[in-house]
């Protein structure tokens, strides 16, 4: 479960981000550590990602960095931000893919307490931090009716 939920989650970000288009990149900010030179356009993408075993679910729990260039009154940063911590609100959900993209018919139903992190410059950049926990179920199955 633990790779079809990461990826999943990457899939949702990446959905999340298309209206933006070029203007905006998907970063696998876990894997950031390999490479010391980042593009020149604003970046979003999953960072902190794990999941738990739970009886029947997994509990997952993760970051959504977003880092932006040239942005001086935050303004870009705060509709990306916006955007996603709407995606994010409590009992959202978002569906589980196979490998091969066809979905696998669970989902993950974000919990309560999505934050966003106060405003922190990483890379010479300013970077925030949204940060969600969801359970990956049998698709309806969590929240009980």
């Amino acid at each position: 479960m633990y790779k079809i939920a990461r990826s999943s989650t990457i899939r949702m970000i990446t959905d999340t981000i298309q209206p933006w288009g070029a203007q905006l990149l998907y970063t696998d900010w876990d894997a950031h550590a390999e490479s010391f030179q980042l593009p020149g356009i604003d970046l979003v993408g999953l960072v902190g990602f794990s999941c738990s075993e739970n009886d029947t679910f997994h509990d997952i729990t993760f970051g959504i960095a977003v880092m932006v260039l040239d942005d001086p009154h935050l303004e870009r940063a705060t509709d990306y931000i916006d955007t996603f911590y709407k995606r994010l609100a409590a009992q959202s959900r978002y569906p589980m893919f196979n490998p091969d993209g066809t979905e696998t018919g669970f989902e993950a139903v974000i919990f309560e307490g999505t934050s966003v992190s106060p405003m922190t410059r990483v890379d010479y950049r300013p970077t925030t931090e949204i940060t969600a926990s969801a359970r990956v179920t049998r698709a309806g199955q969590w929240p009980p009716k």
